[in-house]
């Protein structure tokens, strides 16, 4: 009897041994990758700064999918346009799904960027974008923004040395009059330093390695307050974010029942609520997400576009004399202008593909297995697309870095705002700011390095989820003060 019962008693452990003894170990139908460990599988190999420096070099070695492991958990890295047309673009539906993110949710609430493709809020929140951020729908909004490209001018002209603060302003600004219809500086002059306050709490919460793996083991969401700084975190940054948010959302839905209109894109959406299916949290939602995603991704995209101007004065020079060149200085320029810019829109692709801001993307989840050449990816797996990777090939020479007998595939100027079902709705809003910025800028400023320094290397930008440059100096004079004139007669009209 005592045998029988002590070899009960002994089994769970057996299945529990065995079971671990593949813990953390690559599977045999997965893409290759570096040797995994125990339990851990890729963990110690993966940098806690700038991660997508290493996912490169594995690139290299190991060809366009890499799998890692992370624990038990299967990631599957994209590191060639070919490979994210197959799996992310023509099988969207089966990679586009997202990880379950606790911490933002929590902090959060309602936030569609979590919500899976089969989840009412998706399809819901994708609607309303497909219906109110088409390139007509964006003309629309143009007006209302035109007030914002001119004010940054005129800010750089009177205050140079506040370049930063005053391009955090100008895109806080863009948005929320976008999204609710009032411009930020209604709500404060230094609301726009709330947003950016809120959104450092934000990454901190997005950083993986900053907190236990919540989303790998839930049992550690029970963890006493008092052990668990993560908590204490995710209060924080709910208080900061409502410190932004709450009084602009109310200010709108007041205005918005007042019959308050000013064509934005809440009121738009508002107008039309059985057609979304949402309710007003998930529209609120909604809205913070569009922040999100267009504020500080707009923001490092500038800082490094100047840094690029900076850093390499003859190609800032060759892009000012063809503005000059179809602009000249008796007008400011328009959006039209922009197509026949050819150099200034090279300069600006070159500076998405050498300093992507988002250099790994948003990780999506595979929905179902997915089958690419002779691998598998199975169903739940993480899928990483690895911008930096792809724009960092070794074989990209020409416009879409394609050396002779390269494959195209995939490659097109939207990638840096990701691909598939889950590529950034505002995509097109966020390249006409970079171009009307990117105009005004060159047209009416000049800008010099002051430190003998300047450089774009890795070492001068700081960790995080976007890829964004330490704060740099650099001297910025106006070309001419007839330009500055008429820009500050385009904003006085503009916001008149």
């Amino acid at each position: 009897m005592i045998p029988e019962l002590l070899l009960l008693l002994l089994l769970p452990a057996v299945v529990l041994a065995w079971r671990l003894r593949r813990f953390g170990h690559r599977e045999h139908f997965l893409p290759p990758g570096p040797p995994t460990r125990f339990l851990l599988g890729n963990v110690p190999d993966i940098p806690r700064s700038l991660p997508f420096i290493q996912l490169t070099r594995w690139a290299v070695e190991y060809g366009e999918l890499v799998s890692l492991k992370i624990l038990n958990q299967t990631m599957v890295v994209v590191n060639s346009g070919p490979a994210v047309k197959e799996i992310l673009d023509k099988q969207g539906v089966l990679s586009g799904n997202r990880p379950q993110a606790y911490l933002i949710k929590r902090a959060e609430g309602e936030y569609p960027l979590f919500s899976n493709l089969d989840e009412r809020v998706f399809k819901g929140s994708r609607r309303a974008y497909h219906t109110f951020l088409t390139n007509e729908a964006i003309s629309s909004y143009l007006p209302m923004q035109q007030v914002e490209y001119a004010r940054l001018v005129n800010d750089l002209a009177t205050s140079p040395e506040n370049f930063i603060p005053h391009i955090k302003r100008m895109s806080t600004s863009i948005m929320v009059t976008l999204l609710y219809g009032r411009p930020v500086s209604d709500f404060g002059v230094t609301k726009h330093l709330v947003y950016s306050e809120s959104m450092v709490k934000f990454s901190e919460l997005a950083d993986p390695w900053a907190h236990p793996p919540l989303d790998m083991m839930p049992i550690l969401r029970y963890v006493p307050a008092r052990w668990a700084r993560w908590k204490a975190l995710c209060e924080e940054a709910k208080r900061v974010r409502g410190a932004f948010f709450d009084d602009i959302t109310e200010d709108f839905e007041a205005r918005y029942r007042a019959g308050d209109r000013t064509g934005s894109f809440l009121e738009k959406v508002l107008d039309h609520p059985t057609h979304f299916d949402m309710t007003i949290e998930e529209i609120r939602g909604m809205s913070r997400l569009l922040m999100d995603g267009g504020v500080e991704t707009t923001v490092s995209y500038i800082q490094n576009f100047i840094l690029a101007l900076v850093c390499y004065p003859a190609c800032q020079a060759k892009a000012q004399a063809e503005i000059d060149d179809v602009i000249g200085g008796e007008r400011v320029p328009t959006l039209e202008d922009f197509d026949h810019l050819p150099y200034l829109c090279a300069v600006i692709r070159e500076v998405h593909r050498f300093r992507p801001v988002l250099p790994g993307a948003m990780p999506h989840v595979a929905a179902g297995d997915i089958h690419y050449k002779n691998y598998l990816i199975p169903k739940g797996s993480m899928i990483a697309m690895n911008t930096w990777g792809i724009f960092h090939d070794a074989d990209i020479k020409s416009e879409y870095g394609i050396k002779g007998g390269a494959n195209p595939d995939g490659l097109r100027d939207t990638l840096p705002f990701g691909a598939g079902r889950r590529i950034c709705p505002g995509a097109e809003m966020g390249q006409r700011t970079i171009a009307i910025n990117a105009m005004n800028l060159l047209w009416a400023f000049k800008f010099t390095d002051t430190t003998g320094r300047c450089s774009m290397d890795l070492e001068n930008y700081h960790p995080g989820v976007e890829l964004s440059p330490n704060r740099f100096a650099c001297d910025i004079k106006v070309r001419d003060a007839k330009r500055v004139k008429l820009m500050e007669e385009t904003y006085m009209h503009a916001s008149a």
